[in-house]
């Protein structure tokens, strides 16, 4: 898969989700972009990108995108997730997810994820993020 998209490399923040989905990748250069192939895990009864993987992928692309922005990284935990699903993809097509950070403050972040495939936007993402408390604060 890396051979037919050389800009891509395997995604280097691996997660439990990320795994279980399999095949997921990140630009090589460009911090807010990922990509993947539809296939298996991905698609629902109809061999169609599932909502579900749109949901979670922009959720995870976005919260890394912005817990990078500050040095050390904010680990980041979800509050609001919003998608517009206004496209499909089918089993096979390459799925491009491009990342734009909307705020990074001391209390929240957000940002936005495109998913395209084929040259057309097949949905939207928004996520809001607030930073996690150490486990120490958190009793």
């Amino acid at each position: 898969m890396t051979d037919a998209r050389p800009d891509f490399v395997p995604y280097d923040r691996p997660s439990p989700l990320l795994t279980a989905i399999g095949g997921f990748l990140r630009h090589r250069d460009d911090p807010l972009r990922a990509g993947f192939l539809v296939e298996g895990p991905k698609t629902n009864a109809r061999g169609l990108l599932h909502g579900g993987v749109i949901a979670s992928v922009g959720d995870v692309v976005i919260g890394h995108a912005l817990a990078v922005r500050t040095d050390p990284p904010t680990p980041l935990i979800t509050v609001n997730l919003s998608c517009d699903m206004i496209g499909a993809a089918a089993e096979g097509d390459w799925v491009e997810i491009a990342v734009v950070p909307t705020r990074t403050g001391r209390r929240l972040a957000a940002g936005t994820a495109t998913f395209a495939a084929g040259g057309r936007v097949i949905a939207n993402v928004s996520a809001l993020f607030m930073p996690s408390r150490p486990a120490a604060a958190a009793g």
